[in-house]
């Protein structure tokens, strides 16, 4: 403005335009929180069973890691078994090797006797 003539000449409109904004702005926050109020039971209720389901979760992360530390000692106690049945095995090969050689000595001792 060049003038303050001409500021004063344009003052109402200013002023009216400001107003209708203003309003306007009044109107859509009234409409957002009437929008947020109306929603904020579904909200709770939501947050709610988020809750619920995380709680669900930890407690199945828990059972699953229960039941993995009863599986390792279970495959642990496994494998010490599969190892003593592996010497006990290597052990009975070998005296069953030694019988078969006792009894073919025997048996050619004895053909050498006749």
């Amino acid at each position: 403005y060049h003038t303050e003539q001409q500021l004063v000449h344009a003052l109402p409109a200013l002023r009216t335009a400001i107003s209708s904004r203003l309003a306007n702005l009044d109107d859509n926050l009234s409409t957002t929180l009437r929008h947020q109020a109306a929603l904020a039971p579904t909200l709770a209720k939501d947050v709610l069973h988020a809750r619920h389901a995380v709680l669900q979760l930890a407690t199945r992360i828990a059972q699953v890691r229960d039941q993995a530390r009863k599986s390792e000692v279970a495959v642990l106690e496994i494998t010490r078994d599969m190892k003593r049945l592996d010497y006990a095995k290597r052990h009975l090969q070998r005296t069953i090797t030694a019988l078969k050689r006792l009894h073919m000595l025997l048996h050619a001792a004895e053909q050498l006797r006749m």
